[in-house]
């Protein structure tokens, strides 16, 4: 029995590394499309999906994409989405509209949903907030690229007709850092994007079971 479980140990193990491979980005690639998504139009609104709040990782990541995107269409509404206890102001949304405005979105330009507590939620309080008028409109969703699917499963699942994903990604330096990078840098990156994937496999299923997709 001992020697079973070492061995199934030993084989995951062994999964896990040949994973944390490059062949990881197109595994992940695969899982984020959805089919029927279509050729992407000019947004409307774009909703920025909140992640761990300010200062974090995902919450600046998804200001930034949502800023950068937002600067290309400056005609579009941009939307926060993040649950705020406290006052909007100063809580971690305030904090992602400040910094949308610090990389030059209109202040004006920017609405927040504080409400929902998770993507459903989410999307079906700022499917109320638009108004039933807005089904039809192009709406971008930033979001991490793990969390994409699911992101857009919900809102059309709200219904919105025209959804269209931006995924947030890291993006090495530029600069030459030297040989070595793989062990350095990559394998530890997909290691960590192997957990976010299966969160989201079961959040997915989760979410599907509750009618929510």
């Amino acid at each position: 029995m001992g020697r079973i479980l070492v061995s199934i140990s030993a084989t995951l193990f062994l999964l896990q590394i040949a994973l944390a491979t490059p062949l990881l980005d197109g595994i992940v690639e695969s899982w984020l499309q959805v089919s029927d998504a279509g050729a992407m139009e000019d947004p409307r609104y774009i909703v920025v999906l909140g992640g761990g709040g300010i200062p974090s990782d995902t919450g600046l990541m998804r200001t930034y994409y949502g800023a950068m995107h937002s600067i290309s269409f400056p005609d579009a509404t941009v939307i926060v989405a993040l649950p705020a206890d406290e006052d909007r102001k100063t809580s971690s949304v305030g904090r992602m509209k400040d910094e949308l405005v610090l990389r030059g979105v209109p202040e004006s330009s920017i609405l927040m949903e504080t409400e929902g507590r998770n993507t459903h939620e989410q999307a079906e309080r700022i499917r109320a907030m638009l108004g039933p008028g807005v089904i039809d409109d192009p709406v971008h969703i930033v979001t991490e690229r793990t969390h994409l699917r699911r992101s857009l499963l919900c809102f059309r699942k709200a219904g919105f007709s025209r959804v269209f994903g931006i995924g947030t990604h890291n993006t090495g330096a530029e600069a030459d850092v030297g040989a070595g990078t793989f062990l350095r840098y990559t394998l530890w990156t997909n290691l960590q994007l192997q957990i976010r994937v299966l969160r989201e496999m079961i959040a997915t299923g989760m979410y599907k079971l509750r009618g929510w997709i």
